[in-house]
């Protein structure tokens, strides 16, 4: 009788740690997995002169919407997205022309661009997607929302008085230079590109 216990205890002790290995197992199965593996490539490699002179930070609410046939729910798609975005304005050298006359120890800058957006970096934020009947968001609509927002920061930092700071650091820049060329026996002169309309 005592080996008939031992038995039944082992045997049940056996069960239970099958039903709880296969309810571990169940369980993890469940669970999601994730595996990313990535190559990275280096394209292209270009030499750019570019000087940047001022950066300026960006917020804004971004109200995206879109329908068929009527602005009423069936039809309609919308979306509130945040956008943050860094917009540098600087100055594109490589339209300038530098040249130099060693005899007459002068430094020449013709066709000096005026400042203009160097890049724009933003993230988007997505809030509160709705989607109508008919009119579902897709990858597609958050592409152009993308690209609205960041024509949309483009434009605000255009109305702004960034170019004005960028010609103003630039001024202070070129003051530096001048005043250091001329210490040492040099003569820095400068002429600006034509201002283009618009």
């Amino acid at each position: 009788m005592k080996i008939l216990k031992i038995i039944v205890f082992s045997l049940t002790g056996l069960l239970c740690l099958i039903g709880i290995y296969s309810i571990y197992n169940f369980w993890d199965l469940r669970k999601s997995k994730k595996e990313v593996s990535s190559t990275v490539l280096l394209e292209r490699v270009e030499k750019v002169m570019k000087l940047v002179t001022v950066e300026g930070g960006f917020s804004e609410i971004y109200d995206y919407k879109h329908h068929y046939f009527a602005d009423i729910w069936p039809f309609r798609k919308k979306a509130l997205v945040r956008v943050n975005a860094k917009v540098f304005v600087g100055f594109d050298l490589e339209k300038a022309t530098i040249e130099t006359d060693e005899d007459e120890k002068v430094i020449t800058i013709s066709d000096l661009p005026w400042a203009e957006i160097m890049s724009i970096e933003h993230d988007l934020e997505y809030y509160n997607f709705e989607n109508g009947l008919f009119n579902l968001i897709s990858n597609k609509d958050i592409t152009e929302m993308g690209f609205e927002a960041k024509e949309f920061i483009a434009e605000k930092a255009t109305e702004s008085d960034l170019f004005d700071q960028a010609e103003e650091q630039c001024n202070e820049l070129l003051d530096v230079l001048g005043l250091a060329m001329e210490a040492s026996g040099w003569t820095l002169v400068i002429h600006r590109a034509p201002r283009l309309a618009g």
